[in-house]
Order: C-alpha cells, then structure tokens, then sequence
C-alpha cells in the first residue's frame, strides 16, 4: 500500500565542527561522519510532511519500559538492554518484500518504496538475527534544542553502537506491528539516495492511520530535535555470533 504524502520545506544549516571540549574519539568519529556521509551546503529540501513532523515533535505517547533520558555511559553500550531483536534477510528482493509489508497492511511513502528498488540497496541473503537499542538524542548527551544527524550518529558510535543496515528499516517495519500510536522511530543507518540524488534514511512510524514506513531527509548537517528516538545496533560480545539459518 503506497502513501503519497503532502511536501513541505524545511532549511538545513552547515554543521559546526569543533575539536574542543569533547572527548577525542567523539571528534575523530564525528569527522569520519562528515567525510562518509558529505556535507550539504544551505538550500531548501522538499520532504514529505510525515517525515518532517515526525522530526519535530515528541511522540504522543511514551513507550513503557523505555529508559529514562539521562545520558548513558560511554563504557555502557554492551550493558544497554535489548529492545528488540529482528532477524535480516528473510526477503531476497524488493517485490518480496514490498508484498510482505503490503499483506500486513503497511503504508509505503513514495520515497521508502523508491529506496527499496534501487540497484545499491542491499537484501541479506542470509537469515541473520540483529539486536536493536533506542536512543534519544538527549540520552546520547547532545544538547538542546538540537543536534546534526551527524553528530548523532557520531555519539552513538563512539559510544559503541553500530549505525543499522538499510534492511533494518523495511524489515523493522514488517516484524514491528504492535508500535504504539504516536510513535515514530527513525533508523540509524547510511543515507540512501533517491534517482534524484536526495538522501535520505528510513522511518518507522505509527501516525493513527495506520504503520507507515517512510523516508526522511538523511543529510549530515540535518538539525535533529533532541526529543526524536533512533533506533542502532547493540553489538553482541566478541565471540558471539549472529543467528544464522
């Protein structure tokens, strides 16, 4: 089921870089951010509306069980307790597994059901099982009102979390049918880029009509509200590999 949402205009800044007052590794991760990920120069990006208002505001309703936002440790990602544990490469291309999404009713914006078709986005071919954390940006330690998309990703990896695979997004989606009603969760993971040359990342929310996955701007310098949840890699201890069928 495809959604074509409404489009709205939002402005990105350039990010700042700053060598000081931060532990080293968070500077040397954020760095590679920037040379992995590009940075934009100022202009206007068109994205669909969902995706901007799920950027903006909390969720409606908060998840019970989530952890509080105090910052966590930078020697706690190990410790962090597994939110959810999916499994990957159960659908070898995009028609499976845009019908996999279709039979449970979810809703495909334009953009995430272009992703899924394009020739660089990657299907396991291999079961594998991967554990997932969330994290807001207030609990990575970045402060207010906001953060660059680089910047988070950057805390967190330095922290010793993993940024997810692209699968993560479509297959979070399928094997997350209970979320609850105002939630939306945005994946971690590279930027894919659209025949426009856009790049964006996936977002799994439930708007009250229903799932949704949806593509949201994925830029480095992209200014994140430090209320907004992303969904990483909690890496297994060394020595403990994934399941695999």
């Amino acid at each position: 089921m495809q959604l074509k949402s409404a489009q709205v205009a939002t402005t990105r800044m350039a990010p700042v870089v700053t060598l000081s007052h931060e532990p080293r590794a968070v500077t040397v991760a954020r760095l590679k951010l920037y040379l992995t990920l590009g940075n934009a120069v100022l202009r206007t990006t068109v994205i669909g509306v969902l995706s901007a208002a799920a950027l903006s505001f909390p969720p409606a309703f908060a998840e019970e069980g989530m952890p509080s936002m105090a910052s966590i440790n930078a020697s706690a990602a190990i410790d962090r307790p597994i939110w959810k544990t999916i499994a990957l490469g159960t659908y070898r291309n995009a028609n499976a597994m845009r019908a996999a999404l279709d039979a449970v009713r979810v809703r495909v914006g334009e953009s995430a059901d272009e992703i899924l078709g394009r020739p660089a986005f990657r299907f396991g071919s291999t079961r594998t099982d991967i554990d997932l954390v969330i994290l807001s940006v207030a609990e990575l330690g970045l402060g207010a009102p906001s953060a660059t998309l680089a910047d988070i990703h950057a805390r967190a990896m330095a922290l010793g979390f993993e940024l997810c695979p692209a699968e993560v997004g479509p297959q979070l989606r399928r094997q997350y049918l209970d979320q609850p009603l105002g939630e939306f969760l945005h994946i971690a993971m590279a930027p894919n880029a659209t025949y426009f040359g856009e790049l964006t990342d996936f977002t799994v929310g439930n708007g009250g009509d229903g799932l949704l996955l949806i593509c949201g701007v994925g830029h480095s310098d992209l200014l994140v509200a430090v209320s907004v949840r992303f969904v990483f890699v909690r890496p297994r201890p060394s020595g403990m590999q994934l399941v695999q069928e």
